[in-house]
């Protein structure tokens, strides 16, 4: 279900930044995918210049958790990165942006945003 809105976005976002480069202006598409839990999270955006080239970006959001902080930053990431990989991109469009750890009983839970670009 995931897959199927993301690309229903990329798809948007990429027919707006199109149109955007025929009328010689720039344009700029954002949405949220429909997320089940509060661990996935999507956002996209593709913008379009006069001179025809298209950037897309898109935010990912994961959740996980290890013994140690490094370990659960390292869950959530690829947490993240496995949504992104979901929705069409491939690791090497992506790179962790942000993390927050929280110390919990001995385990460590850790939240990850991965940013991609294309």
């Amino acid at each position: 279900m995931i897959r199927t809105s993301s690309v229903r976005l990329r798809v948007t976002a990429v027919a707006l930044a199109a149109s955007a480069c025929l009328l010689g202006g720039a344009a700029s598409a954002q949405a949220t995918a429909p997320s089940p839990d509060r661990a996935v999270a999507a956002t996209g955006t593709a913008t379009g210049t006069a001179t025809g080239t298209a950037t897309e970006t898109a935010k990912f959001t994961g959740s996980g958790t290890g013994g140690t902080m490094g370990s659960a930053i390292e869950s959530a990431t690829n947490v993240a990165l496995s949504y992104a990989q979901a929705a069409g991109w491939q690791r090497s469009q992506c790179y962790r942006l942000a993390s927050d750890v929280r110390q919990s009983g001995g385990w460590f839970t850790a939240v990850s945003q991965v940013f991609c670009q294309r």
